[in-house]
């Protein structure tokens, strides 16, 4: 299952930061934890995980990502 970065503005085109990984790559998550801090102008969110499985990263903490893109994965 991919994890996306959230549409946090009403521009979608503005990209945000991924601040923090909650859980290290490859460890195995819960449906429900939180795994990442994001940030989009000077607004932070926290995303939680959607299923329980293996968590693996696609985007580095400090990243830029465009919103709505795939940062992570979880492997069911």
């Amino acid at each position: 299952m991919e994890i996306l970065f959230p549409i946090m503005s009403g521009d979608p085109a503005e990209p945000g930061v991924l601040l923090e990984w909650r859980a290290p790559d490859g460890s195995e998550v819960a449906a429900y934890q939180v795994i990442a801090e994001v940030t989009v102008d000077k607004f932070d969110a926290e995303i939680n995980s959607p299923v329980s499985g293996t968590l693996r990263w696609l985007v580095a903490e400090g990243d830029e990502v465009g919103q709505g893109s795939v940062i992570a994965s979880v492997d069911e």
